[in-house]
Order: C-alpha cells, then sequence, then structure tokens
C-alpha cells in the first residue's frame, strides 16, 4: 500500500471509531437515566378533597376589649433532689386581649317588642368573651431554669402560654369586661334604634331595667 491509502484508512478508521464511541456514550447516557428514573425517590402532592361543610354568619357585637397582662411561672421540681440539679422552671411574660359582647344570632322574636306609647323593648342575650388570644410577638420566655442532671422540658413553653391565656380571660372578668360589654351593647343597640326613628329604648333583663331616651 502506498503512504497515502495508509493515510487514508487511518482516516477512516479514526472516524469509524469516533462513531462507535459518540453511539457508546449516547447509549451509556440512556442507560444511566433510565437507571436514575427507577432508583430516584419521587414525591408527589394530591389533593384528595377540600370541602367546605358549614358556613353561618356571625351575628355577634363585639362591645369591649381588654389589654391584659400577665407573668407566669410553671415548675417541675422533685422532693428529695434539690432543683439546681433536677428542677426545670420557665417565667413567661405575656400580653394577650380579650373582647366581650353579646351573640344577636341568638335573639328571639319575644325578645324585642313595642309598648302602646312607642317605647321598644328589648331584652337583649348575656354579654359573653367572644375573642381571647395571646399576642406572641408581645409575649416571650423571661426566665429559664434547668437543673445540671436533667433536659429541658421542650413542652413547658406551651403550657405555660395555656395557663397564661386562662389567667388573662380570668383577669378580665374580674376587671368587668361584661359589664361593660352589657354597658356597651345596650348604647349602640340604643343608638340604631333611634335611627330607626325609635324615641325611647328600654332594655330589660340582667340588673334591671334601663331606659335609654
Amino acid at each position: 500500500m502506498t503512504r497515502r491509502q495508509i493515510l487514508i484508512l487511518i482516516a477512516v478508521l479514526v472516524v469509524v471509531l469516533l462513531g462507535i464511541i459518540d453511539a457508546a456514550w449516547v447509549i451509556a447516557h440512556r442507560v444511566v437515566q433510565m437507571a436514575s428514573s427507577t432508583v430516584t425517590r419521587k414525591e408527589e402532592m394530591a389533593e384528595i378533597g377540600t370541602l367546605v361543610t358549614r358556613v353561618r354568619e356571625l351575628n355577634r357585637l363585639e362591645t369591649a376589649s381588654m389589654r391584659v397582662v400577665s407573668v407566669n411561672t410553671i415548675r417541675q421540681s422533685y422532693d428529695l433532689i434539690p432543683n439546681a440539679l433536677a428542677g426545670d422552671e420557665l417565667t413567661l411574660y405575656a400580653a394577650g386581649d380579650v373582647i366581650a359582647g353579646v351573640d344577636l344570632s341568638i335573639l328571639k322574636p319575644d325578645d324585642v317588642h313595642r309598648e302602646p306609647d312607642g317605647t321598644i323593648v328589648v331584652r337583649l342575650p348575656p354579654p359573653q368573651l367572644l375573642v381571647s388570644r395571646i399576642d406572641n410577638r408581645a409575649s416571650h420566655v423571661i426566665d429559664r431554669r434547668t437543673g445540671v442532671f436533667r433536659r429541658a422540658d421542650i413542652g413547658m413553653e406551651g403550657r405555660a402560654r395555656q395557663y397564661a391565656e386562662q389567667n388573662i380571660r380570668n383577669e378580665a372578668v374580674r376587671k368587668g369586661i361584661l359589664p361593660l360589654a352589657q354597658q356597651n351593647a345596650e348604647a349602640r343597640v340604643a343608638e340604631l334604634l333611634h335611627t330607626l326613628g325609635a324615641v325611647k329604648v328600654r332594655f330589660v333583663g340582667g340588673k334591671g331595667d334601663v331606659v335609654k331616651g
């Protein structure tokens, strides 16, 4: 063979070899993809169903609100072991809001009537606490002490917040939020009835009759 024929043969062999290598790379890549899709874990989110079961109008008249601050300590201890070794104590500063009012949805037809002189007589439902909530942005742990031989109870802060919310509700009741809600509810309902043409409005029940003319 001549030198030129040898060079041509070598060139052809190189091209064929490159083609074989390229085809082998494509096949290997596809095999890797198939294997990857077979062993890679997949996670999917499927919505089974979303259902609104009931819609009600809330005819609640919110008439009084109080901001209450509570500082509480919750403590775990053992009779025979010092707290420095096995105790757990948390002090929580909690601020919250309590809202009271009356639920007008439970008014009955005979709770409102007109007397011969035109006076509207109203028997409002008793006042109640409608909302109580802890303000998480304003509440925080101010002290935590855990014994050297025990782990801190991770659920203690949650229980302290529940206890604080109940304390906040109780304090609002002690400070008279319910009578205040009753008084304000009467004022607002009387104002509404006056705008509708009533000259006198009398509220019955509770601690006695209240006339707002």
